[in-house]
C-alpha cells in the first residue's frame, strides 16, 4: 500500500482514537528515523541495566501472524541489541512446535498463546511453562465461507443487534445436515475460547452443533478454499487474505466478543527464568519498548512492511495493513464497500479512546484476573482434570503468570502499573453483556447454560 492511501485510511481510523506509547508525552514530538520517516523513540531511550546477563544469544519463536510484531520489531529495530541481547527469530510451523520448542529448550522464549502456559502446566504435559508478560490484546476475527454468504449470512455489524445476527447464524448452523466444521488454531488459544463464547452466546453448542478442529494459522485460507471447513477464527493477516482472495468474509472481529481480551504472551519455561533472571528482565524491558513502538501510529506502516517479509509472516503487505493501520475490510461476495474503522483491532501497548482501557492500564500488564478467566474456561470446556474451581487457584495462576517480574521491570523503566491485578470486566465489554468478576469464579461458571457435560461446580474450602 502506498503512503498516500495509508494516510487516507489512517485518517479514518484516527477519528476519536490515538495510538500512543504510554511513556511518550503527547506534547513531545517523536524522534524520527530519516530513512524510514518513523519514530525511533523506543530504541533511542537509554536501556535499564538489570545486571550481568547470564545469556546473551537468544532464540525467540514466532508464528506468522501480525501480532508477532513486537518480537520482530525488537530484533529489526535494534531494541534487543540495546539491552545486550543478540536475538534470532525462529519462525515456527504451528503452536504445537512453539510449545514443544519451549519445553525442549530449543527456544529461549516465544510469541505464545495466552492460555498455553496454563494448559501446558495443568494439562497432560504437566510442564512448568511461564508467561513473562502480555504481548497484545484483541487481534483475531471469525471468517465464514461463501456457503454461509449464499445462505444469507452477513457481517454481524450489518444486523440490527447481536441477537438478530445470532438467530440467523444459529438457524444456519443447526439447519445443516451434519455439524459444520469450524477451525481454530490451538486448544489453549483465545481463538478457541472466544469462538466457544461467541457461539454459546448465540445458543450454539460448540460441543455438539459444530465440529471444532485445529489448523495452523497459515493453512486456514487454503483449507477453506478446499472446502475443509465452513468457518474459522484466526489472527491476521489470514482473515484479510480470505477477503482479498475471495475465499471468505469476516462475520465478527473478536474485539466485539470481548473488548480488550488478552491475546498473546511472551512465553518461556520456569527453569529458564531461574537460570537467567537478569536476562529475563532485560528481555521483558526490551519487549515492552518494542510493544510501545508498535503502537505509535506513525510507525504502523513500517511495522507492517517489516513483518510481512519472507522471514516472518511472508504475506502481501495488503493482507496485514488493514488491521494494523486502523481500518478493517469485512469483505463479501458483492460489490459493497465494507471497510470499517477499528483502530483498536491490534493493541500492543496502549490506544487512547477505546472506552475500556485507561492509563495506567496497558496491553502488556499480566492481570491475575485474566488467568482466573482462562481457568474458568478450561474447566467449563473440560480441558483439564478439574471439576471444581480449586481453592489454591490464585497460587497456581500467580506461578504461571508471575506478575512480579513485569512489575519490577516496569518500575525500573519508569512505567506505571495498574493498582489492582484482579480487574472486574464490565458487562459492556462482552458480546452477551455478562460481567466477569474474578472474585466470584464459581458464580461466573454457574451462570453459563452451555458448557461441557460436567457436574455442578462448587469451590473447595
Amino acid at each position: 500500500m502506498d503512503r498516500r492511501k495509508f494516510l487516507k485510511y489512517s485518517s479514518l481510523a484516527a477519528a476519536g482514537f490515538t495510538f500512543a506509547a504510554c511513556s511518550q508525552p503527547a506534547e513531545e514530538p517523536a524522534a524520527t528515523d530519516d530513512a524510514a520517516g518513523t519514530s525511533d523513540a523506543a530504541s533511542e531511550a537509554p536501556a535499564v541495566d538489570f545486571g550481568p546477563l547470564e545469556k546473551t544469544d537468544l532464540t525467540l519463536g514466532i508464528i506468522p501472524l501480525t501480532d508477532c510484531a513486537p518480537l520482530v520489531i525488537g530484533a529489526e529495530k535494534g531494541i534487543y541489541a540495546k539491552y545486550g541481547l543478540n536475538v534470532t527469530i525462529s519462525k515456527e510451523a504451528s503452536w504445537a512446535t512453539v510449545r514443544d520448542g519451549l519445553i525442549q529448550g530449543r527456544l529461549d522464549a516465544s510469541h505464545a498463546l495466552c492460555g498455553m502456559p496454563m494448559l501446558t502446566e495443568l494439562g497432560p504435559d504437566k510442564a512448568p511453562m511461564r508467561s513473562l508478560m502480555m504481548l497484545d490484546r484483541n487481534g483475531n476475527a471469525m471468517t465464514l465461507s461463501k456457503n454461509a454468504w449464499d445462505a444469507g449470512i452477513r457481517p454481524a455489524y450489518e444486523y440490527g443487534s447481536f441477537d438478530e445476527f445470532g438467530t440467523a447464524y444459529r438457524e444456519y448452523i443447526t439447519g445443516q445436515g451434519e455439524p459444520p466444521t469450524f477451525a481454530m488454531v490451538f486448544p489453549s488459544s483465545m481463538h478457541n475460547y472466544n469462538t466457544r463464547y461467541w457461539m454459546s452466546a448465540m445458543g450454539i453448542d460448540p460441543e455438539n452443533d459444530v465440529k471444532l478442529i485445529v489448523i495452523p494459522p497459515p493453512q486456514m485460507v487454503e483449507n477453506m478454499k478446499a472446502g475443509t471447513m465452513d468457518g474459522y477464527c484466526v489472527g491476521e493477516p489470514w482473515n484479510q487474505r480470505a477477503v482479498f482472495d475471495g475465499v471468505g468474509f469476516t462475520a465478527t472481529v473478536d474485539r466485539d466478543v470481548w473488548k480488550g481480551h488478552p491475546e498473546k504472551v511472551l512465553g518461556t519455561m520456569e527453569a529458564w527464568i531461574e537460570e537467567n533472571p537478569n536476562t529475563a528482565r532485560a528481555l521483558v524491558a526490551a519487549t515492552i519498548e518494542a510493544c510501545e513502538y508498535c503502537d505509535v501510529m506513525e510507525n504502523r506502516l513500517e511495522v507492517v512492511e517489516i513483518i510481512s517479509g519472507r522471514p516472518y509472516v511472508n504475506a502481501k503487505v495488503d493482507y496485514a495493513k488493514a488491521s494494523m493501520t486502523g481500518t478493517y475490510d469485512y469483505g463479501g461476495f458483492d460489490e459493497e464497500d465494507r471497510v470499517q474503522p477499528i483502530p483498536d483491532f491490534n493493541l500492543f501497548n496502549y490506544v487512547e479512546g477505546t472506552g475500556y482501557m485507561e492509563p495506567p492500564e496497558n496491553a502488556n500488564y499480566p492481570y491475575t484476573s485474566h488467568g482466573v478467566w482462562l481457568l474458568t474456561q478450561m474447566i467449563r470446556w473440560n480441558q483439564i482434570d478439574m471439576t471444581e474451581y480449586p481453592a489454591d487457584a490464585d497460587e497456581i495462576i500467580n506461578k504461571i503468570y508471575p506478575y512480579e517480574i513485569y512489575e519490577e521491570v516496569a518500575a525500573a523503566m519508569g512505567r506505571e502499573i495498574p493498582s489492582d491485578r484482579m480487574k472486574v470486566e464490565p458487562g459492556e465489554v462482552f458480546i452477551d453483556g455478562r460481567e466477569f468478576d474474578p472474585a466470584d469464579p464459581v458464580g461466573y461458571l454457574e451462570g453459563f447454560d452451555i458448557r461441557a457435560g460436567r457436574p455442578k461446580l462448587f469451590a473447595l474450602r
